[in-house]
């Protein structure tokens, strides 16, 4: 990824869609933030990215698997999103 795409990354994920690439590119922000090699991202991986306290963990709940408390690529281009259960229920009326 160079700087450009950081850039457009880092700006919103709208922006990041229009690029070519953009699935290669949400891989590799996804990669930086999966730090033990599973596919998936725990609470914590993410939390410490996002420089969160356990305190605040809360924050992250809505895009994490509830069956084993880890976010997979798909959560995590929703959480790109900012897409919530609490939002997509909340859609629908």
């Amino acid at each position: 990824m160079d700087f450009k795409e950081f850039c457009v990354a880092a700006i919103g994920p709208y922006e990041l869609e229009a690029l070519d690439r953009w699935e290669e590119i949400a891989g590799t922000i996804f990669q930086h933030f999966e730090q033990e090699g599973n596919r998936v991202i725990s609470v914590e991986e993410l939390a410490q990215e996002l420089n969160l306290a356990p305190t605040h963990y809360s924050i992250v709940q809505d895009w994490i698997r509830k069956t084993d408390g880890k976010l997979n690529f798909l959560g995590f281009t929703k959480f790109l999103h900012g897409v919530t259960i609490r939002g997509a229920n909340t859609r629908r009326h």
